[in-house]
């Protein structure tokens, strides 16, 4: 009998602390975040077609757009941050897959967003190529956002023609990352929504990203291509590029 008595005993508890678990548990939804690349808030962006003229009085068409978003993060009203998994939280935005504009996160939990941050690029602690993110190593080679000849990430591949006012279309290359420890071009970005997100339990949340193709070369740092049309291993103008991007991007 007493055997018996303290068999129950130790169901009841184990039933208790399962009942005790649940009632904490998190609850989750999931958000889908929409990045909609165009040349700026009024005018939007059609690969090889689209022109906009620089405040340097050049033309501009782009031709490619590539870029590495990572290590999101979302801000609740109450103040609390939550993190993306670092693992999961790697992605090449390409403008030419409209797949990949939309990144579809599940595990977020429950709440009233009011911010949004991530990084553009990789950054120095996962740099050039650490274990933590071999799952995304694929998916950045696949779109040509490897180095050929170091171990590091493409940040941005920014490419197109432009014709300076009164002479000939030339084409330019921008492909901006960081090199070593001494040039770290990785930029991370706090964005406040314009409307608070509502993440609820049986609902998509949608968070709307702008990314506005003028700034990268017309923003705090104004890029003449006609004086330097091939940025890529470059001290002095890579880390301009990379300042320009900080103002890029626009959340609601």
């Amino acid at each position: 009998m007493k055997k018996l008595t303290y068999t129950l005993s130790i169901l009841t508890l184990i039933l208790v602390s399962s009942c005790n678990n649940d009632s904490n548990a998190i609850e989750t939804s999931a958000i889908e975040i929409i990045f909609d690349n165009r040349i700026s808030s009024s005018q939007d962006l059609d690969l090889g077609t689209t022109v906009y003229v620089n405040q340097n009085n050049e033309s501009v068409v782009t031709n490619e757009l590539k870029y590495i978003i990572s290590n999101i993060a979302l801000t609740q009203d109450n103040g609390t941050v939550f993190e993306y998994p670092k693992e999961d939280s790697y992605f090449v935005i390409n403008e030419e897959n409209s797949s990949s504009l939309t990144l579809n996160l599940t595990g977020i939990p429950i709440g009233n967003y009011t911010q949004i941050s991530f990084g553009i690029g990789v950054d120095q602690s996962k740099y050039p190529l650490d274990g933590g993110v071999m799952n995304f190593i694929p998916t950045a080679e696949d779109a040509g956002m490897l180095w050929n000849w170091a171990a590091g990430y493409k940040f941005i591949k920014f490419e197109g023609t432009f014709t300076p006012q009164g002479g000939t279309e030339s084409p330019f290359v921008i492909h901006v990352g960081s090199h070593g420890q001494n040039l770290d071009n990785y930029k991370f970005v706090m964005l406040p929504l314009a409307n608070t997100i509502n993440v609820a339990t049986g609902n998509t949340a949608v968070v709307n990203i702008e990314a506005y193709v003028q700034n990268i070369i017309d923003a705090t740092n104004q890029i003449k291509l006609e004086d330097t049309s091939d940025i890529q291993v470059d001290p002095v103008n890579a880390p301009r590029i990379a300042k320009n991007l900080e103002s890029t991007f626009s959340a609601e």
